[in-house]
């Protein structure tokens, strides 16, 4: 008895979060070399794991950069070229209050989702 009354209860006490977890945006960062002197960093925004929004930085030795948004995943032949990035950050939550102060989701209409 106490077996099926757990095996009806954490499913639905877990509902919650599972179903949340869905709706929870995240971005990580991929950083590329571009000779001489610069760097390209890819801003990779995804929900439930998948890409909606990527931000390309890439900037010269004098941190002057240039800034473009893509909807869904994004990466120059370049950086395609280059193989693996030479450095990574982990996804981060972005809490819903904070959706509106990032241009890649309010330009595509993401930050409301």
């Amino acid at each position: 008895m106490r077996a099926a009354v757990m095996g009806v209860l954490v499913p639905v006490v877990l509902w919650p979060a599972v179903a949340g977890a869905q709706d929870i945006t995240t971005v990580r960062t991929e950083s590329f070399p571009r000779p001489p002197y610069s760097g390209a960093t890819y801003y990779i925004y995804e929900r439930a794991g998948r890409p909606i929004c990527t931000k390309l930085s890439v900037c010269n030795k004098f941190n002057e950069c240039e800034v473009t948004y893509r909807q869904g995943a994004f990466r120059e032949d370049e950086d395609v070229a280059t193989g693996a990035p030479y450095g990574t950050t982990p996804a981060v939550p972005i809490s819903s209050g904070s959706l509106a102060k990032h241009v890649c989701l309010t330009r595509f209409g993401l930050a409301g989702r």
